[in-house]
């Protein structure tokens, strides 16, 4: 749902990164999990515009129990989503080839920059990083754990 920038004030406010494609799931009285915690938090309050999102958690009311949550993601459990649209945890982990059966590699972190999604993948040639755009990433099978990209549309990072 969001990840934690930074503490923003003395009473453990934090201000957040929206990562959700539903941002109005973020709403006092919701519930998110901090990454790896089973307990879970709810939002008291919500400040919107300026530079960004700003949460106030209950249970974190000091400036220092917010820091502790510094880095760290918000979760939320999952929206039932399109059929062609996929959890980044679906992903992470998948076999990589592009249309001609070549191995390409293991998709192992998927991040934003600018207005798309990137999939950082580590193989034989190197590390790539493939757009996620329909034009790239022609089929991903969960079923079978692979995700087939277009040949050439990717950048190499490193030694090939």
């Amino acid at each position: 749902m969001a990840r934690v920038l930074g503490a923003k004030g003395l009473a453990g406010a934090v201000r957040v990164e929206v990562l959700t494609d539903w941002p109005e799931r973020l709403t006092p009285g919701a519930t998110l999990f901090l990454e790896g915690q089973p307990t879970p938090m709810t939002i008291a309050r919500v400040e919107t515009g300026g530079r960004g999102s700003v949460l106030h958690l209950e249970g974190v009311e000091t400036r220092e129990a917010a820091e502790a949550l510094n880095g760290r993601y918000l979760e939320a459990p999952p929206h039932a989503l399109p059929d062609d649209a996929f959890y980044w945890d679906d992903l992470v982990g998948l076999r990589v080839e592009e249309t001609d059966g070549r191995h390409v590699g293991e998709l192992v972190e998927i991040f934003r920059s600018g207005g798309n999604e990137v999939y950082r993948v580590t193989g034989p040639a190197g590390e790539r990083l493939v757009p996620a755009l329909r034009s790239t990433v022609l089929r991903i099978d969960l079923t079978a754990g692979l995700i087939v990209i277009a040949a050439d549309d990717a950048e190499i990072v490193g030694d090939r």
